[in-house]
C-alpha cells in the first residue's frame, strides 16, 4: 500500500502565501506523485522522505520544532518560500505555506 497524500493548504492559498507559487504547487504535483508511488518503510519514514524529496532535486530539511515535519524550500534556499509537510504512519500531509522571516 502506497502513501496517502492529503494537501490541508489550498493551491489559492499558496498562491496567496508564496512569492513563486507556481514553482510551489509544482513541487506539491511532485510530492503527491511520489507519495501515490512509494509505500512507506516500517521505520523513520522522515528519513525516507528526505532521500525520495534529494532524489527527486527537492530541497528540503528535518523540521526542527516537529519529530514528523519536513521544511522545504520550493525555490531553493535563496528564496523565502517554504511548505511545511508532516510524514507519519504512511500518510503525507501538506499543511502549510509561508514565507520565511530570516
Amino acid at each position: 500500500m502506497t502513501y496517502l497524500y492529503v494537501q490541508e493548504i489550498t493551491d489559492k492559498k499558496v498562491g496567496k502565501n508564496l512569492n513563486e507559487p507556481e514553482v510551489a504547487i509544482q513541487v506539491l504535483r511532485t510530492i503527491q506523485t511520489i507519495a501515490e508511488a512509494t509505500e512507506p518503510v516500517d521505520g523513520d519514514q522522515v528519513k525516507q522522505w528526505l532521500g525520495l524529496l534529494r532524489d527527486n532535486e527537492i530541497l528540503a530539511q528535518k523540521w526542527k520544532t516537529s519529530a514528523h515535519g519536513i521544511e522545504i524550500y520550493p525555490s531553493g534556499k535563496r528564496s523565502e518560500d517554504r511548505l511545511g509537510i508532516v510524514v507519519n504512519n504512511g500518510v503525507v500531509t501538506v499543511v502549510n505555506a509561508w514565507i520565511s522571516e530570516h
